[in-house]
């Protein structure tokens, strides 16, 4: 077993990991994350949405070369549009990606 299979497995756990957070997020509903007084579950949400990104990003790229169905270029753009446009930020993306895009991401990696 190579070093680089150990990584690989270790951000595929830390990917399914985060991708279970968002669901935890996801299962407390719409109006708990759309709650204008209390931003913890968008904030918390946008935390996941990076952390994901950086993952992905480690993973290695002969192993993303082998996941051609993964929208890789929209992953790295949704970070990059919550990190540095955060006063913008259009929450019901975040919330599209955390019910529809995860969950396939994880199917898609064969981790799911």
């Amino acid at each position: 077993m190579s070093h680089e299979f150990d990584r690989t497995d270790a951000l595929l756990a830390d990917i399914r990991d985060l991708v279970r957070h968002a669901g935890l997020i996801t299962d407390r509903g719409r109006e708990v994350f759309f709650d204008r007084a209390d931003r913890t579950q968008q904030l918390a949400a946008k935390a996941i949405v990076i952390d994901l990104q950086t993952a992905v990003e480690r993973l290695p790229e002969e192993y993303r070369d082998q996941h051609p169905d993964v929208a890789w270029a929209e992953l790295r753009a949704m970070r990059n549009y919550l990190a540095h446009d955060y006063a913008n930020t259009d929450y019901q993306i975040v919330w599209n990606a955390l019910i529809r895009d995860f969950p396939r991401l994880l199917v898609q990696l064969g981790i799911g």
